[in-house]
């Protein structure tokens, strides 16, 4: 029986996130007509920016170039840049408090993010 080793079937789960990434971020309104959910455009952007996050943070860590906290902190300021970015362009298109609130906590998360990955390893 094949048993996959724990970086192989990390590679094979971030395969399966790559094809999520995909659907959500092209196809979403295609995906939500086969779900039982409603099509969502915000909410679908927001999966598909989930999905990049992880194989950011998860490509580094399987690949092994890198230090785990380091492939996860750039996992996060993705997250991070791309969530601030949907909730700004929500929030200039409704002017809805929250979306302004997530928009600069999210770049404050970029902020600190690229600060920790400037600072030399030790």
């Amino acid at each position: 029986m094949y048993r996959p080793t724990a970086r192989s079937a990390a590679a094979s789960w971030l395969a399966g996130t790559a094809v999520a990434l995909v659907v959500q971020g092209v196809f979403p309104q295609r995906f939500a007509a086969s779900t039982a959910w409603d099509f969502n455009a915000g909410w679908q952007r927001e999966i598909a920016i989930w999905n990049l996050g992880t194989l950011v943070a998860g490509g580094v860590v399987v690949a092994g170039h890198d230090d785990p906290v380091r492939a996860q902190l750039r996992g996060l300021a993705v997250l991070s840049a791309l969530f601030s970015a949907n909730h700004a362009a929500a929030a200039v298109r409704t002017n809805k408090p929250g979306n302004w609130a997530w928009a600069v906590i999210n770049a404050g998360g970029v902020i600190t993010s690229v600060a920790g990955l400037s600072k030399s390893r030790r």
